[in-house]
This record gives structure tokens, sequence and C-alpha cells, in this order.
């Protein structure tokens, strides 16, 4: 995980316990608790594309297959020298 997807994250949390504070206060404020939310919703938005990024990335990385491949046991290099005595 990237810095700066943890760092997003610690953000939306402390402004979820916000949006709750505001929400179960006595007389909650309209206005602050719709700048809030949509704070909450662009940090949502931007988890969201980092978290995508992340996925292409590792579905695209280059997969390293193996220089040789045997048939079998005997096809081996250490074995057919005599490396292995079985």
């Amino acid at each position: 995980m990237s810095r700066r997807f943890v760092t997003l994250l610690e953000r939306s949390g402390e402004i979820r316990q916000l949006i709750e504070r505001e929400e179960s206060s006595a007389a909650p404020r309209s206005v602050r608790l719709m700048r809030l939310k949509k704070l909450q919703l662009q940090l949502s938005e931007s988890l969201r594309e980092l978290s995508v990024k992340q996925l292409i990335a590792m579905a695209s990385a280059p997969r390293f297959k193996p220089k040789f491949v045997f048939n079998d046991v005997n096809s081996a290099p250490a074995l057919s020298r005599g490396w292995f005595s079985a």
C-alpha cells in the first residue's frame, strides 16, 4: 500500500467520525454536515481511483517464466551431471 493511500484512508476515517459526531449532536448544522459529506465523497473517489490503479498495475505486471522447461527429472542439468543421486 502506498503512503498516499494510507493517508487518504486515515483522513476518510477522521471525516467519518466528524460526520457521526455532527449527526448525533443536539442541533446539527446542515451546512457543516453537507461540506463534511462532500469531502467524504471526494476522499472515497480518490481511494477508489488509487485502488483501481494498483489493481491494474498488479494485473499488468510482467510475469517471469522459467528460462528452462524440463520434460522429466532426468533432463534437468543438475541431475544429468550426477549432482543428485537417487
